[in-house]
């Protein structure tokens, strides 16, 4: 696919009128510069500030992980990889245009929280900005260790190299309160994204298209999903779908709880909404959460169009099974494209369906997320804004393409189709708030389970947890304000 595609997908679904955070405040960078990026029909125009650090540190706290994310922000050279090489690319345009030194401390997600805590308590400006887990950054907002995003202008938060959806839902009061904000600096909340991926081989034998063009057309729905998830069931010689490693039963879907919540979030439900003062309210006992809940019950509860499969080792684990071709769709990470590299099958990717064809757009929920944050310690707010939001805008507008175009196009996904997918599901990231502040996690995961148990005591665990999810918003807002 060729690049230009793959950027007017990009910013025909990005360029959209600002609202909520994003336009709080003036984003317009007042300079004197002139030097500017070259303009397309469709691509902003980019203004670089006149900006000269003398040589100085940049610093970046950076978000790593032993899961299988890619989480590298900077290269001390070129690797010959493509995608390394745009961000290094990336990284001495800027060091070269702002003449400064770029550092990047990556840190284990089980202890980044901890390192940046402990350089705030000391008082150090040693981190300019970190790429921080937003789940697990709560008691850091709490403590006001961030600085409110909202509140600079250096920061075009309403522009495509940033995620207007996902900020706009961490977002809070009408003073506008963002202590994180999303882009793609980190590739993590892309490799984190939640789609439905399908077998498409197996789609072949059974004498059925893609769903491309239902996603396209606004039709892809959890009918048009579990349509084919029945078609995929298959004994094929075994006495019963109970799951066996050596069998021979093919399955219509293999999933894992936190699937079931995608395609639970997918289908326009929300455990957590803001209310007329951009407040968080829960939402979980809305109409459409319900609907969304006991639909999805219904389509996951037929033995072998449907089996929970995560064990967390092979090949007892869902992305196993899809490897084998032991199923036709799995819901899974993006991540789990290195999984399939050497899979037999063809396969291409979609997002979670929609709960009908009226729900207005497509929701990707993505688990986990790295975002900017400016610890209070930093002496040069407006520097920093500077550079963080010229780094996401070249990330955006260079190394998103090649993200798209070689690294996953060349290496795992299969079709241009499923490039394009991958594209409009970058714009339809979605998260939940309750779960970065831990307002939700418990009943999250016992709504997960629930579904995937038939679904017959939602209601009496929605109203079990109700209190203590209220309570916990109550607390986190009283330690805000």
């Amino acid at each position: 696919m060729k690049r230009r595609f793959i950027m007017s997908v990009l910013v025909a679904a990005l360029l959209v009128s600002a609202s909520g955070c994003g336009d709080t405040v003036d984003t317009a960078v007042e300079t004197t510069s002139t030097d500017t990026t070259a303009s397309t029909e469709t691509e902003p125009e980019y203004i670089y500030p006149k900006l000269d650090l003398e040589g100085g540190d940049f610093t970046i706290l950076n978000t790593s992980t032993t899961w299988g994310f890619y989480t590298d922000i900077d290269f001390e050279e070129a690797t010959g990889d493509k995608l390394d090489d745009a961000i290094y690319d990336r990284n001495t345009f800027l060091e070269d245009k702002f003449n400064f030194n770029l550092v990047a401390v990556n840190e284990d997600i089980d202890k980044i929280v901890s390192v940046m805590n402990a350089s705030i308590m000391a008082g150090d400006d040693q981190y300019q900005i970190g790429i921080m887990p937003t789940n697990r950054i709560a008691a850091m907002i709490t403590d006001q260790s961030f600085t409110n995003l909202a509140t600079i202008p250096e920061l075009r938060l309403d522009e495509p190299w940033w995620d207007k959806n996902i900020n706009d839902e961490s977002c809070f009061h009408n003073d506008s309160a963002l202590y994180f904000a999303a882009s793609d600096l980190s590739l993590m909340g892309i490799d984190g994204m939640m789609g439905i991926f399908i077998n498409k081989s197996m789609m072949v034998d059974l004498g059925q298209e893609m769903p491309y063009q239902q996603v396209r057309d606004g039709k892809w729905t959890l009918d048009a999903m579990y349509s084919l998830m029945k078609l995929g069931a298959s004994l094929n010689g075994d006495e019963s779908f109970n799951w066996s490693a050596d069998g021979a039963a093919t399955y219509g879907h293999i999933g894992w709880d936190t699937g079931v919540t995608a395609m639970l979030i997918g289908a326009g439900a929300k455990y957590i909404k803001s209310d007329e003062n951009n407040l968080p309210v829960i939402a979980f006992e809305d109409e459409q959460f319900y609907n969304a809940a006991e639909k999805i019950a219904s389509i996951i509860s037929q033995p072998g169009e449907y089996l929970d499969l995560n064990k967390n080792q092979n090949p007892d684990h869902y992305e196993m099974a899809f490897r084998a071709g032991r199923t036709l769709m799995t819901t899974a990470q993006i991540k789990a494209t290195s999984k399939f590299r050497d899979m037999e099958d063809d396969y291409g990717i979609v997002p979670p369906p929609k709960y009908d064809e009226s729900q207005s757009e497509y929701y990707v929920y993505t688990t986990p997320l790295a975002a900017v944050c400016i610890p209070v310690t930093n002496q040069d707010i407006s520097t920093t804004a500077i550079i963080t939001d010229a780094m996401a805008y070249l990330t955006w507008r260079d190394v998103l393409p090649e993200y798209y175009d070689n690294s996953l196009s060349q290496k795992q996904l299969r079709d241009e189709d499923s490039i394009e997918m991958l594209a409009l599901m970058r714009d339809s990231r979605h998260f939940e708030i309750g779960q970065c502040y831990g307002w939700t996690n418990t009943l999250t995961t016992n709504i997960a389970r629930q579904i995937m148990s038939g679904g017959a005591s939602i209601a009496s665990t929605i109203a079990s947890g109700k209190e203590a999810v209220i309570t916990s918003i109550e607390e986190t807002l009283e330690l805000l304000w």
